[in-house]
């Protein structure tokens, strides 16, 4: 049986990931830094996969895939919703609604790191700098399906 804060998480995460698209805080330049430029290690990956096990799987499956009440965070659903926006914008939607129940109970860092396994998942490569924990500087990362 679900429990009352799960149902809740998952109505928060449902409203944030509406069809709905944030506006970019600024539009895509080309030559500009993409998610496809190794923004993030496989250390940090790492450890955003430990925060997704804890904080997220429940409600978006071990695969990311979702689970109908909890939208998928791989393949075109994520790139439909992301792209040619920030990590910024990314880390900043995921803060303020997750997790479902206690949104912003993480820390900075840890939503980073989740960033980064996410993007490990839609087979954005690593690189040999980590996602920066600033939030300023996330939003020069873009979010771009392959090859745009």
């Amino acid at each position: 049986m679900v429990s009352c804060r799960m149902l809740t998480l998952c109505v928060l995460w449902l409203a944030a990931c509406s069809t709905a698209r944030p506006e970019p805080v600024s539009p895509t330049i080309p030559g500009e830094t993409t998610i496809w430029d190794g923004v993030y290690t496989d250390d940090q990956a790492r450890r955003g996969q430990r925060v997704y096990q804890q904080e997220c799987a429940e409600c978006h499956l071990d695969d990311l895939s979702g689970n109908g009440d909890a939208p998928a965070l791989i393949g075109s659903p994520f790139f439909f919703r992301w792209s040619n926006l920030s990590i910024g914008d990314t880390i900043a939607a995921t803060r303020s609604t997750m997790p479902k129940g206690a949104p912003a109970s993480l820390s900075q860092a840890s939503y980073v790191d989740l960033a980064a396994y996410v993007l490990e998942k839609n087979m954005a490569p690593s690189g040999d700098t980590e996602l920066p924990v600033d939030q300023d500087a996330l939003w020069d990362i873009i979010v771009t399906e392959e090859g745009q």
